[in-house]
């Protein structure tokens, strides 16, 4: 257990440093306010106070089991912090985030003239900032109702074990079913438009614009499946146990799946350093020691990008 804990508790520091660091960078990028550079940085920020709070809680994990004499208060750390609620509250919010970013690619592709008009307006860009943190702290309010303090200790305190088991089956839905089920859709959709696009002199786009938004949604769909790589396992785990399966929560396998799990609020920043050419960019000229060693490629030239998309050129209304 001890090992488990220092593991967990170095992914924690580990998620710290890299969102933290891409943070940094992301500030100092040209388009820093763009929509997409914004719920990026808004998906680092969250994936911050996810580190935080796993590595307080995994480092000295009795904070999760002291509580004040105060009632009141006990009562509120219970709710809070021993119940863990806000660490799954920004995990949950970070998958809202990734999936309002999947539909901001969708847009941008699917309806660029729509999303051109209403990209830049500032209520919209604060909306689609708000909306993930929302559904993340709303979604598991449940999770802090069902918690309270009884002998001096925070319980856990159910209706019924049915109401219970369809509450971690809509969780396991909100992790991984409908994310999934959304990024198939949405990625499969924009690809199949961007092949079917025929351009003409008016949508022609130069070299490097197009080079540049196929980066993006690239990018986006490396996050994507990486998220689905490290959720998977443990998501799965867990709906087999909550529709009768036996599981064992004091195995390896479950300690490894909860480790794959967290990896993915530290692995997406280094996503960003090494596919995502405006962040690669932003690097370079705020940390030039790092200029050779991340090296941008040659951008794409047209004959290549058509062979991409062997259909048409690709459309100047797809914007990012």
């Amino acid at each position: 257990m001890d090992t488990t804990k220092l593991i967990y508790s170095i992914i924690g520091a580990v998620g710290c440093s890299t969102n933290g660091f891409a943070l940094f960078i992301l500030f100092h990028l040209q388009n820093r306010f763009s929509t997409t550079t914004l719920l990026i940085s808004n998906q680092c920020i969250i994936d911050v106070f996810a580190s935080l709070t796993s590595l307080c809680l995994f480092l000295d994990p009795d904070l999760m089991t002291r509580l004040p004499e105060s009632n009141v208060a006990a009562t509120f750390i219970c709710k809070f912090w021993s119940s863990k609620y806000i660490f799954w509250s920004c995990t949950y919010t970070s998958t809202a985030n990734l999936v309002v970013l999947t539909f901001d690619r969708y847009f941008a592709v699917i309806y660029p003239l729509k999303y051109n008009m209403l990209k830049e307006k500032a209520k919209i860009k604060v909306l689609l900032l708000l909306i993930p943190w929302i559904c993340g702290f709303g979604f598991i309010f449940l999770w802090l109702m069902v918690h309270s303090v009884k002998n001096g200790e925070c319980i856990q305190s159910w209706p019924s074990v049915g109401y219970q088991k369809a509450y971690s089956l809509m969780c396991g839905m909100y992790i991984l079913v409908a994310p999934v089920s959304v990024m198939l859709f949405v990625y499969f959709n924009i690809f199949r438009a961007l092949r079917e696009r025929v351009g003409d002199g008016s949508s022609a786009v130069s070299e490097n614009s197009a080079a540049r938004r196929l980066n993006i949604i690239k990018t986006m769909v490396i996050v994507g499946v990486t998220y689905v790589i490290c959720w998977a396992p443990t998501e799965i785990c867990f709906i087999y146990f909550t529709l009768g399966g036996e599981f064992d929560f004091n195995g390896s396998i479950y300690y490894i799946t909860v480790a794959m799990s967290l990896c993915n609020i530290c692995i997406n920043p280094i996503i960003y350093t090494f596919k995502y050419n405006d962040f690669r960019v932003g690097v370079q000229k705020t940390l030039p020691c790092f200029k050779y060693l991340l090296t941008l490629p040659c951008h794409k030239s047209a004959s290549t990008i058509q062979q991409a998309f062997p259909s048409g050129t690709v459309s100047t209304n797809v914007v990012t």
